[in-house]
């Protein structure tokens, strides 16, 4: 309902003004602000030609779009209704921020000639990169993501495999895919036995997939393996969403919140949040292939939520946070968590990540 409330308003918002002239105040510093500039660029020079030129706008964004729910089609909708205006408006894109994990924030103002402002959005999203550039891709939290926990070491011979297997997958898939390593018996071993004894895993490397696929050892075939798994995964329906999930570093301490829709169907019964915060890529160590380690769990978590009522936000916190890495990423699931382990019932419901600045 909030996103058809929200485009609704947009067109009609468009449908009052039309657009004859254009501005932008961009300065590129980075290949995410040249592909923003290439694609407000690309909108602007259209818009005479609307609607022919659609297709070129819309070549911007990934054909699995999801934005909260707002889809590759709700943007061509948005564009479309440029068509519809015939008062002369000023629009001005500003770029507010960019990350190195992709995601990016612009704002749109919209201006009468008069200089009465009548529409200013701020639009939030995340960029997948493609062979020479970028596409919107949205955060795809209405979507079912998938979550992959490895277990690994430095030392591990046959590890890198599948440690560059999950970097490539992610690559290709962005957001819709979260993966964490464990290390064990390492230098960034922070404890993490408990997860290698709960899935009766024996042997490193060892990836567990939405908690019940599990695959042993690693080889050049490890990314074929792992993306037979993860593809069905994506075309599931999800039991599990999460809104307005936020995070505050003060300090010694991350807290966080989030609300989470749990279909009724789902089991309360050992449910849980897990909460795990990871180093995108630490330079201080190298793998067996002498390449750098990536999404290293430095701190984790979990809370109970069976009795929890869904209607509040679940806060949780992670505690005794020192000389932390630039670059973190929050990544929370929900999961069911049974003792003793059980394939069958204790899967990861869905997973989501955030970038911590």
């Amino acid at each position: 309902m909030k996103k058809i409330i929200f485009w609704f308003s947009i067109i009609v918002i468009l449908i009052l003004f039309a657009c004859d002239r254009f501005e932008h105040n961009f300065e590129p510093s980075t290949s995410n602000e040249n592909f923003i500039i290439d694609f407000f660029n690309t909108f602007t020079d259209s818009i005479s030609t609307f609607p022919e030129n659609i297709p070129g706008i819309m070549s911007f964004y990934h054909d699995d779009y999801n934005n909260n729910g707002v889809t590759k089609v709700d943007m061509e909708n948005f564009y479309v209704a440029f068509t519809l205006v015939n008062t002369p408006i000023s629009l001005e894109a500003t770029l507010i921020d960019t990350t190195d994990n992709y995601e990016i924030e612009w704002r749109l103002l919209a201006t009468e000639l008069s200089g009465a402002t009548f529409m200013d959005t701020t639009f939030t999203d995340v960029l997948l990169p493609t062979t020479d550039s970028f596409q919107f891709y949205g955060n795809q939290q209405e979507l079912q993501n998938v979550l992959v926990e490895l277990a690994t070491s430095l030392s591990c011979i046959n590890c890198p495999y599948v440690e560059e297997a999950l970097h490539n997958l992610k690559q290709q898939y962005g957001n819709r895919l979260c993966y964490v390593e464990y290390h064990m018996n390492d230098a960034l071993d922070i404890g993490n036995y408990d997860f290698f004894s709960y899935y009766g895993m024996s042997a490193l490397p060892t990836s567990v997939t939405q908690g019940t696929e599990m695959i042993v050892g690693g080889s050049a075939t490890s990314q074929a393996e792992l993306d037979a798994v993860i593809t069905p995964i994506f075309k599931e329906i999800p039991l599990v969403h999460f809104y307005d999930f936020t995070a505050n570093l003060e300090g010694e301490e991350l807290s966080g919140s989030v609300i989470i829709n749990v279909d009724g169907t789902v089991p309360l019964t050992d449910l849980y949040l897990k909460f795990t915060l990871i180093e995108m890529e630490n330079t201080n160590y190298f793998n067996s292939a002498h390449q750098h380690p990536l999404n290293v769990i430095i701190a984790k978590g979990e809370l109970s939520i069976s009795e929890h009522n869904f209607d509040e936000p679940v806060e949780f916190a992670l505690s005794g946070l020192t000389n932390l890495p630039d670059d973190i990423t929050l990544v929370i699931w929900v999961q069911t968590l049974a003792d003793p382990y059980n394939s069958d019932t204790c899967k990861v419901y869905n997973v989501t990540e955030k970038t911590i600045e």
